[in-house]
């Protein structure tokens, strides 16, 4: 893809993906804790999918309206056809939600294979490394017998490899986002889940190369702290406003790429042992990783003056997170203000909300 267009992309990713990429097949993945490795060694280029503004007619007859606004807009691009490029795609069990529409996509029959991946919900339990262990050896499996496709252990190293490259890249990018307007920062770190990797790379390294290296942003820093937060229109909201985001603890951001695999330990074991290292969202539980904590420590290290929490409606595991964060926030006397975000954002409402809370950070500083 030429370097003038892959914005466009980002904003439009599913429609003509497979003219972009004649000679690639994708498997369709919803959450960090999918082995992209793996994938990516049986020959896939994995592409997240996302909600991206889209809006919802048919998902409603096969998902109940209190679904979350992710599985009922990717149920809606499965029904309509627009995920009909996919080879496949893989549900991991991290909710109910989820594991309810890997059932649905099934029954609907689509053009691909519907796959499962479970994790341990306790991470720390004795036994979470060898189940974790099992689930990557069958699904690696799976994919050699449904595909038809050999997944070597040397493969697999060199996937490691690519991605580790991804990772580096993106914690030097995201360690320099003051050098960036959102405008640029959005796109570039949300194609690295919806492009091969490679290309990403080449991306990243480019930007990195090209940045000023001198903040662009002098107003009050925040921190966006949820899962699924796909729409540039909230952080470009808290930049028009005057603030910036400083730091994130997002799914589609931080947690995307924080840890890397051990690339001297044997293959599946590392890739095991980064899923209980890296810092856990609210649908796994970790003792050595308490959320709060983890959290305070991220607003103190990027020096933000606040935190925004983006809670999309009917998300039960991030909103009984929710909970205790903002009790640790306001006790450690750090501002914060949830907005609650559905399939359709009022975007007049969130400004009126954001501006206020920026107004107030920049007046305390």
């Amino acid at each position: 893809m030429s370097s003038g267009n892959w914005k466009g992309f980002v904003a439009d990713p599913y429609r003509g993906w497979q003219s972009r990429y004649p000679d690639r097949r994708a498997m369709g993945y919803l959450c960090t804790y999918a082995p992209l490795e793996i994938l990516h060694a049986a020959g896939f280029v994995p592409v997240r999918l996302m909600q991206l503004s889209r809006s919802v007619a048919l998902a409603d007859a096969h998902l109940p309206s209190f679904s979350c606004a992710l599985a009922r807009t990717v149920t809606e691009r499965m029904l309509t056809r627009e995920l009909d490029f996919l080879a496949g795609v893989l549900f991991v069990h991290t909710c109910d939600t989820m594991q309810c529409a890997a059932d649905v996509w099934r029954m609907a029959k689509p053009p691909f294979k519907v796959l499962n991946f479970s994790l341990p919900t306790v991470l720390s339990s004795a036994g979470a490394r060898n189940y974790l262990l099992e689930e990557l050896r069958h699904l690696r499996e799976a994919l050699q017998n449904g595909f038809g496709v050999a997944i070597s252990d040397e493969a697999l190293r060199a996937s490691i490899g690519v991605y580790n490259k991804q990772r580096r890249l993106l914690t030097e990018l995201y360690e320099r986002r003051g050098q960036f307007a959102m405008e640029e920062f959005w796109p570039l770190a949300l194609a690295g889940m919806l492009m091969p990797v490679e290309e990403h790379n080449s991306l990243l390294q480019s930007a990195l190369r090209n940045s000023t290296r001198q903040s662009v942003h002098n107003g009050p820093g925040v921190v966006l702290a949820g899962a699924i937060l796909d729409d540039i229109t909230i952080p470009r909201l808290i930049e028009e406003l005057g603030g910036w985001v400083a730091g994130d603890d997002l799914c589609m951001g931080s947690r995307f790429f924080e840890t890397l695999v051990d690339d001297e330990q044997e293959a599946l074991a590392a890739l095991a042992d980064r899923y209980l290292r890296r810092p856990p969202c609210p649908a796994k539980h970790y003792a050595a990783q308490p959320r709060a904590q983890r959290l305070l420590e991220r607003v103190q290290r990027v020096g933000a003056q606040g935190v925004v929490f983006v809670l999309s409606k009917f998300c039960e595991p991030h909103a009984f997170d929710y909970v205790p964060l903002s009790q640790a926030l306001s006790e450690a006397g750090v501002p914060h203000l949830l907005l609650e975000t559905d399939i359709t954002l009022p975007v007049g409402q969130l400004r009126t909300r954001l501006q206020a809370f920026l107004e107030m950070l920049d007046s305390e500083r």
